[in-house]
């Protein structure tokens, strides 16, 4: 029998606009982004999800969000070069690659790839209705969505429990 997981799928939040000179993965944090990103870090310390791992893109704005989630020194960071430009199917096989000791991951990139792992995984007619009219048709930055799913290397039965956007 399988445990529960739950995966946390987090769009960075809200970052400056391009300047010149500056290639976009340098983009920083706006004032609103770093104020979103305390919001989500208080969302799962509330919430209590029981975060182990976190894969995030190497791109200053997620790793920006990443630190103003907060969240305890002891919860394992994994920057992942290839998320700056990813798809939800490169994103799928590193959630399918997690240990079976990670009980609950955190997934920070870009769009469209986080919600495109949404879409692929969760069936709106299993998803919690409340949560889905959230993501159902945007997923703006600092929108958190949590799903449970059986074990990673399989990903079945994902459900969308919650979805916010900060």
């Amino acid at each position: 029998m399988s445990q529960t997981r739950t995966l946390l799928l987090l769009r960075h939040a809200e970052a400056e606009a391009t300047r010149p000179g500056f290639r976009d993965r340098d983009r920083r944090l706006s004032d609103r982004g770093n104020e979103q990103a305390a919001a989500v870090g208080q969302t799962i310390r509330t919430a209590a999800w029981p975060v182990d791992r976190v894969l995030c893109s190497p791109a200053v704005r997620v790793q920006e969000t990443v630190a103003g989630l907060d969240l305890a020194e002891e919860v394992e960071v994994e920057v992942v070069e290839s998320l700056f430009d990813a798809g939800s199917d490169s994103m799928l096989e590193l959630i399918r690659m997690l240990p079976a000791d990670v009980r609950c991951a955190l997934l920070v990139g870009h769009a469209p790839g986080v919600p495109g792992v949404l879409h692929e995984l969760v069936d709106p007619a299993t998803a919690d209705p409340a949560a889905w009219s959230v993501v159902a048709d945007r997923f703006p930055p600092a929108t958190l969505a949590v799903l449970t799913v059986g074990d990673w290397s399989r990903l079945e039965g994902a459900r969308l429990v919650l979805a916010t956007v900060h």
